[in-house]
Parts: structure tokens; C-alpha cells; sequence
């Protein structure tokens, strides 16, 4: 068409005007004083694109060497513990308590009361049991009674999680079902431990609940990738303090941790302790809220973590 495309146009938006010599020292000046974009034609290297932000993806282990996780929604999926785990419970836990010694029935009795004592006197669950007459002869009704009146409106107490913790243990070791992790998680594992970085799980589930749905997954038994388990013994999980407290049990200062979770509460909470909190992003979790898109890291797998242990470009 006759168009050299080695000219430079003389006008529209790819006009090229001389800079005065003012402007070529300040822009001179600018691109040393500023961080480079990537691949920069001026730096040597893109270090200056790595350097960690609040919004950065934190890679292990060159940021970290601890990581604390999450489970719903995080390493598994939230529908598994909704659609199959509570379900289980609810169908069962009558014949289970039926099933158990009067010593039994009378501990975890005695553990989901304290639950209601950290409710208010108007909680639903409350509200749904005032009318229970406690005598040895009704203890395994009013467990069970209990039990689906905390369960009926999400009530996640340790009492509550302790039976379900038995009753699940019975689901995993009859085959009734296996513990869900996402595709991701086991090389995640995998590259965690070739590079040293430990691996920790806190989650609202007790202890023996974590250690059965990893020690019941299709890539087998996952507990020894684990080096130390935390649930609500711990601390409420909304609660900055309880962060502090696994910080300073893993011997670690509270920056040196990345934690993942779905959950924005638990987000800030670990954010306010100074651990670099990081957004699991996964299907059926909830909404994310605008600012926790703006202002946090997010991630769609948790390989997106696993990063190179050296500083060259």
C-alpha cells in the first residue's frame, strides 16, 4: 500500500516529541529511584517486580518456610463437609448416642453444655432446647437434641466437634466415605517438604478431625506432610490473639507465616497479627467483598504458592 512502517508518524497519539534535556535527566533519574515494570529495558534484572507486598503472592520458601492452612474451602472442598460430613452426622448421631456406654453419653453431655454456655440466652439454639429436662434417664435424648439444635444453625463449639469427630472416625474407618482434598494440595505437599517448608492445619474441626480426613484421602494417609495441627483450643479463629498464639508455638515471628483461608474474618484476624494472609479462591466459597479483592492476595491453587528459593532472575 505503499506504507513505509519504518517512519515515524508526524502526528496522532504515536507522534514522537524531543524531550528537553531537563526531562530526559528526570526521566533518567525516575526509572533508578522507581521499581522497574517487568522485563524493564534499563534494569539488569526484575528483582525490584518481586519485592513483597499486601497484595503479593507470597512464595514458599522464599518468603516463607512455615505455612498454616485452612481447610474448608481451602484444601477441601466446602460442599464435602456441607453435602456429605453434616449430613452424615445428622442422619446417625441418634443411633450413635444409643450405641454409646452411659460414661460416654454423660462426657460429651457435659462438653456440648459448656457450648451453650458461650451462647447467649436468645441464641436459636437456645431458644430450642430450654424446654429439656435434664435426668440420667434423658441424657442421650437431650444429646442428640443438643447436638442437632447446634448443628441446625451452624454452631461451630468444641463439645459439638468432638462428637462429630467420633462419628466421622466411624464414617472414614467403614468406608462410608473418603476425606476430599483438591488436586492441587498433594504436589503443593510435595514441594513443601523437597524445599523444608512446614506445613500446619487450622481449622474450626477438632484435631482428630483433621488427622481422619487426611489420613482417609484417595492419595492415601497425608498426616505425616503435617507439623503441627491447631483448632479452636487454640482460639476462636476471628480472634488476631490466636494467630499470636500459633506464631509463638511454632516458634516463628508472626511474618515469617503464610495462612490461607476462604474465610475474610480470618483473613484480617491473621493480617492483624502480621501473618501474610492469603485468599483461597475456590468453587462454591463464598462471595469475596471488594475491599478483600483489593487489598489481599488471592489464589486459585495452592501451587501458586510454591515459588523458586533463589533470589536470581
Amino acid at each position: 500500500m505503499g506504507i513505509d512502517c519504518g517512519v515515524k508518524p508526524t502526528k496522532g497519539s504515536y507522534r514522537v516529541e524531543k524531550l528537553d534535556v531537563d526531562m530526559e535527566e528526570e526521566k533518567k533519574e525516575d526509572l533508578q529511584t522507581h521499581a522497574p515494570s517487568f522485563n524493564a529495558s534499563r534494569a539488569s534484572n526484575n528483582n525490584a517486580d518481586l519485592n513483597l507486598t499486601h497484595t503479593t503472592i507470597p512464595l514458599l520458601p522464599r518468603d516463607s518456610k512455615t505455612l498454616l492452612l485452612d481447610i474448608e474451602g481451602t484444601t477441601t472442598s466446602i460442599s464435602f463437609v456441607k453435602d456429605t460430613l453434616f449430613p452424615y452426622v445428622r442422619t446417625n448421631v441418634q443411633g450413635y448416642v444409643l450405641s454409646l456406654s452411659d460414661k460416654q453419653v454423660t462426657k460429651h453431655l457435659s462438653e456440648i453444655k459448656k457450648d451453650y454456655e458461650n451462647l447467649a440466652s436468645n441464641h436459636p439454639s437456645v431458644v430450642a432446647c430450654k424446654d429439656l429436662v435434664d435426668s440420667p434417664k434423658s441424657d442421650a435424648k437431650n444429646l442428640v437434641a443438643r447436638v442437632i439444635a447446634l448443628m441446625d444453625h451452624d454452631v461451630k463449639a468444641t463439645g459439638l466437634k468432638s462428637l462429630q469427630g467420633d462419628m466421622w472416625e466411624s464414617g472414614y474407618e467403614s468406608g462410608a466415605f473418603q476425606g476430599h482434598i483438591y488436586a492441587d494440595f498433594k504436589p503443593m505437599l510435595d514441594w513443601c517438604k523437597s524445599y523444608d517448608v512446614r506445613v500446619c492445619i487450622y481449622s474450626s474441626g477438632s484435631i482428630a478431625a483433621q488427622k481422619l480426613l487426611f489420613g482417609h484421602t484417595k492419595e492415601g494417609n497425608l498426616n505425616d506432610n503435617f507439623g503441627s495441627h491447631f483448632d479452636t483450643t487454640t482460639g476462636d479463629k476471628k480472634v488476631s490473639s490466636s494467630y499470636s498464639i500459633i506464631a509463638d508455638k511454632l516458634k516463628v515471628p508472626p511474618n515469617e507465616v503464610v495462612f490461607v483461608s476462604d474465610l475474610e474474618a480470618e483473613l484480617k484476624a491473621a493480617r492483624e497479627a502480621g501473618m501474610l494472609a492469603v485468599v483461597a479462591v475456590r468453587p462454591g466459597n463464598a462471595p469475596l467483598s471488594e475491599d478483600i479483592k483489593r487489598d489481599y492476595p488471592l489464589v486459585r491453587s495452592l501451587l501458586q504458592l510454591c515459588g523458586d528459593n533463589s533470589d536470581q532472575v
